[in-house]
């Protein structure tokens, strides 16, 4: 049985490490949002695009260097991913959000369509939406990704 100086050493690691994994994929995230941002304000804004098209885009934009950043800096993933247990989570997971924000932004623009204001009030308007979407699913996401990446310690070996 540890001692309370063990236990409390342990907890501290534990979270030094949770402190650790939030940090990096806050700053993984501020990546990947900069990159989805970008993308949604130039292809909604300038180009014109529609909300699904523009909100498919930039999320593509944000989820490769997402996935990338988060796998092999957050959680120190190495080596080839597994297709099943890790890839096609991801896409779950980072397709979810894209549904959300669809149905968010789609449904933000078809209000403001009724209304008189210009396109560009329009546009910060529904970017502040689809921005919003990322920020409410930041702390899911973390969770799911702990599960999905962080490595398990084997079970120790029955005696």
């Amino acid at each position: 049985m540890p001692s309370v100086s063990e236990r409390i050493a342990e907890i501290r690691e534990v979270r030094a490490d949770l402190v650790r994994r939030v940090f990096r994929y806050g700053t993984n995230a501020l990546v990947a949002t900069g990159c989805s941002q970008v993308t949604f304000i130039v292809l909604y804004g300038w180009v014109g695009l529609g909300t699904t098209v523009t909100s498919t885009l930039a999320w593509l934009a944000g989820a490769i260097p997402n996935y990338v950043l988060n796998r092999s800096w957050t959680w120190g993933r190495r080596g080839r991913p597994s297709l099943r247990r890790e890839v096609v989570p991801y896409v779950a997971i980072i397709l979810g959000t894209l549904a959300v924000a669809i149905v968010a932004t789609g449904l933000g623009a078809a209000a403001l369509d009724r209304t008189s204001v210009s396109h560009a009030t329009q546009t910060l308007l529904v970017w502040g939406i689809y921005f919003t979407v990322y920020v409410v699913m930041f702390g899911v996401r973390f969770f799911l990704f702990d599960r999905l990446f962080r490595q398990r310690e084997p079970a120790p070996e029955p005696h």
